[in-house]
């Protein structure tokens, strides 16, 4: 007994590792062949969430919170470092902080990554212009007017600049830009007003000066200032929409349909008619509608047939 079971015991033995081997070279194939479906629906997560962190970095900074959403928008690069409106969110919330040199770094990089967003010059014409820097400012409000030139905020700024360095003609037809694309602008208003006053314009000056009371008196004005949401519509987070191109899954979903009659009609209920065939109908007086009684599960239903097939 003890000379057959040695050989036994040994046969055993290498069938176990035979079957060991194989299993685990099917486990390394399997597990380092790609799985595409997972790999996709990973990247699709992945911008979801880039996109959700840009959001909520835009609902952050609504509620004036700017450390919270300098953190948030951040976040979303860090998920998807391309992801352009967070790269423009974040020099916007960053100048906001107030971080300058912050803002202007973060917003170069949106203008490497796309030179032709008004957000990204408008936001570099307030920096020059808290740094004093009046020509590189008016360099990037002219290039906002390029793309928008109603922008009212690039007007506004423009003529402000003009007028400080007492170019006065320049800055009261900025000025009027404005209030053609928002006449109830106080900050228009009210510019202009002093400056055609000062140029010799009293009279229409103070017309203008008069409507700006009238504005502000009433609330019904607007104003381009220095806090967020007061400083310019280009100087406002952009929030994601959900319908960009890349947050659009364009797999099939994984449905299929199941004949489910037998499930959901009991085996008591009584059909109409078998297919083509007609029985039983009765007419509902001079209206030309069919009817029919069936009974379905212990109640009884009455069937129309509205347009006589």
């Amino acid at each position: 007994m003890k000379s057959l079971a040695a050989p036994v015991i040994l046969l055993a033995l290498l069938v176990f590792i035979s079957t060991a081997g194989t299993t685990l070279n099917e486990s390394l194939v399997s597990s380092s062949t790609p799985v595409t479906g997972t790999s996709e629906q990973s990247a699709f997560e992945s911008r979801e969430a880039a996109y959700r962190a840009n959001n909520l970095g835009v609902a952050l900074l609504e509620q004036y919170k700017a450390k919270d959403a300098v953190d948030s928008f951040t976040r979303a690069l860090e998920i998807k470092p391309d992801l352009l409106i967070a790269r423009i969110n974040l020099s916007i919330a960053l100048y906001y902080l107030p971080d300058a040199d912050g803002a202007k770094r973060e917003a170069q990089k949106a203008l490497n990554q796309d030179p032709n967003k008004p957000q990204t010059h408008y936001l570099l014409g307030l920096i020059a212009r808290v740094q004093n820097q009046f020509d590189e400012a008016i360099a990037e409000f002219q290039s906002v007017l390029k793309i928008d030139a109603d922008d009212v905020g690039a007007n506004i700024n423009v003529g402000q600049i003009f007028s400080q360095e007492k170019k006065y003609v320049e800055a009261i037809a900025a000025f009027r830009r404005s209030l053609e694309a928002e006449p109830y602008n106080e900050t228009a208003l009210y510019n202009l007003g002093i400056l055609l006053t000062r140029t010799g314009h009293k009279e229409e000056g103070q017309r203008i000066l008069q409507k700006f009371q009238e504005f502000k008196q009433s609330g019904a004005g607007t104003t381009i200032g220095t806090n967020y949401l007061e400083g310019g519509h280009y100087a406002e987070a952009v929030v994601s929409t959900g319908i960009e191109p890349e947050l659009i899954d364009r797999r099939a979903p994984p449905v299929h349909f199941v004949d489910a009659t037998a499930e959901v009609l009991p085996a008591e209920a009584k059909p109409v008619a078998a297919p083509g065939e007609k029985k039983n109908w009765t007419r509902l007086g001079e209206c030309g509608v069919s009817a029919h009684s069936v009974s379905f599960g212990g109640a009884d239903l009455l069937l129309f047939d509205y347009d006589g097939d």
